[in-house]
């Protein structure tokens, strides 16, 4: 596992009062030909992908997608049934789908991310899964049945949360809701396992990384109807983090012929 620790994205952000519910502007200004959607991992807010705003080519506009729970929505309380979350998130995109949409999923939020695509009239122009596991299996479903400490254990192990959350309980108490509420979201976005998405499909993922195997990248690419390419990068499941410029490339790479000029960085 890599040795960076996630930061654990706190409550303070911008509120964007004419955002569409469940969905973040992180480029608000910007006049692109391309919409790209951020699916966070669990436990992370829209915030997780505001890095990514000034590496992105000025062609593309940036949104993020923002669960209930955290955040600007901390007060609502996070949803752990897949079609009520659908159902928040497809009258949002309504009034972005003028533009082709790009969807980006990291972990759970790959799974999101496919739901969302497979509910939708138009799939998005491309889809990109990031580190996330089969979509036939739940397979971490086990942390759900932890108690407190050893799921924050598993969690600073596995996941690479940031070992203060052990000794801050004041924080624990705030994420460890979301973090239950997002593995037991996660166990139940199963999909048949057979070919079922038609669209352009890509999957990215970090060569070190401990939460997938060889048998999650094949079930990818059954899902897979469509064209699908796969590419590694260097890093673990937060490989997004410590590779954000390499993975921000990647994706400027798979919408080559869309894109009006090189981006500026």
């Amino acid at each position: 596992m890599a040795s960076l620790k996630i930061r654990i994205f706190a409550m303070h952000c911008t509120h964007f009062p004419n955002a569409p519910l469940g969905l973040k502007p992180l480029t608000p200004g910007r006049q692109g030909s391309l919409r790209l959607i951020a699916f966070p991992h669990a436990g992370a807010g829209a915030t997780a992908f505001q890095r990514w705003a000034p590496a992105l080519h000025q062609d593309i506009e940036l949104y993020a997608v923002q669960y209930p729970g955290r955040e600007e929505r901390a007060h609502e309380a996070p949803l752990c049934q897949p079609q009520s979350l659908i159902n928040q998130l497809i009258p949002a995109l309504q009034p972005l789908q003028d533009k082709p949409l790009i969807f980006f999923g990291h972990s759970l939020g790959g799974r999101v991310a496919l739901a969302l695509a497979m509910a939708l009239p138009q799939p998005p122009l491309q889809l990109i899964i990031s580190a996330s596991s089969s979509p036939f299996l739940a397979r971490h479903s086990q942390l759900l049945r932890m108690p407190r400490a050893a799921l924050l254990n598993a969690l600073c192990a596995g996941e690479g949360l940031d070992e203060s959350l052990i000794g801050d309980s004041a924080l624990a108490d705030y994420y460890l809701p979301l973090i239950r509420a997002d593995l037991l979201l996660s166990s139940q976005l199963l999909f048949p396992a057979q070919p079922g998405y038609h669209a352009p499909l890509a999957m990215f993922y970090g060569e070190n990384d401990e939460l997938i195997d060889r048998q999650d990248l094949l079930d990818w690419r059954r899902i897979a109807q469509g064209d699908f390419q796969q590419r590694t990068f260097a890093g673990g499941h937060m490989y997004i983090t410590t590779q954000r410029e390499a993975v921000i490339a990647g994706v400027h790479q798979l919408l080559a012929g869309r894109l009006s000029e090189p981006a500026s960085r």
